[in-house]
C-alpha cells in the first residue's frame, strides 16, 4: 500500500500557536479566492480574508477553524498561516455575530454620512460576520444531521460575482 503524501500545517494567531500537524489537504480563504493546498504546491504568498480554514489531517480527521484574516506562505514541505484571529466553529456566538451584522448594514446605511475609513471598517466587518453566519450555519445542519465527519467541503455557491466586459479590458 502506498503511503499518502503529506506535508506540515503551522497556524498562529495573535494568541499563539492553534495548530501543528502534517496534513494531507488544506483549503484556505485567499483573498482572490478558495485555494486548496496539497503536498508539492507551488511556493506562494498571500493575504487572507475571513472564511473557514478546512484541514484534512495525515491520520484521516478533519479540522475546521474560522479564520478572520491573515497571511498564508505556502513553501514545499510547510505551510504556514498567521492568522489576525481563529476559532473552533462551534465557539461562535450566533447570536453576537447577527448582532455585529446589524451594526455594520446600519453603518453602510450612512454612506453619506460617514468618514470613508468608517466605511471601509463597516464593510470589511460586514463581510466577516456574514462569513462566519455561513460558516456556523454549514456546521450545524451537518451536525444536526449527526454528520460532522462529512461536512460539507465543497465550495460554497458564488454570490456577487462581477461581470468582466472583456473588451474593456483590452483597451
Amino acid at each position: 500500500m502506498e503511503k499518502k503524501r503529506s506535508f506540515r500545517l503551522n497556524v498562529v494567531d495573535v494568541h499563539g500557536e492553534v495548530y501543528s500537524g502534517t496534513v494531507q489537504f488544506v483549503a484556505v480563504p485567499a483573498e482572490m479566492g478558495e485555494i486548496g493546498i496539497l503536498p508539492g504546491h507551488a511556493p506562494l504568498l498571500t493575504s487572507l480574508r475571513a472564511g473557514e480554514l478546512r484541514i484534512n489531517q495525515d491520520d484521516g480527521q478533519k479540522q475546521i477553524l474560522f479564520l478572520e484574516g491573515g497571511l498564508l506562505e505556502i513553501q514545499p514541505e510547510v505551510v504556514t498561516i498567521l492568522a489576525n484571529a481563529t476559532l473552533r466553529i462551534m465557539d461562535i456566538d450566533i447570536h453576537d455575530t447577527q448582532s455585529r451584522i446589524k451594526l455594520a448594514e446600519a453603518d453602510l446605511r450612512k454612506k453619506t454620512e460617514i468618514p470613508s475609513m468608517d466605511f471601509a471598517k463597516a464593510e470589511l466587518e460586514l463581510q466577516r460576520e456574514i462569513a462566519k453566519l455561513n460558516a456556523y450555519e454549514r456546521y450545524q445542519t451537518q451536525e444536526q444531521r449527526g454528520n460532522i465527519s462529512a461536512y460539507d467541503w465543497e465550495r460554497p455557491p458564488l454570490q456577487n460575482v462581477p461581470t468582466v466586459n472583456v473588451k474593456e479590458l483590452e483597451d
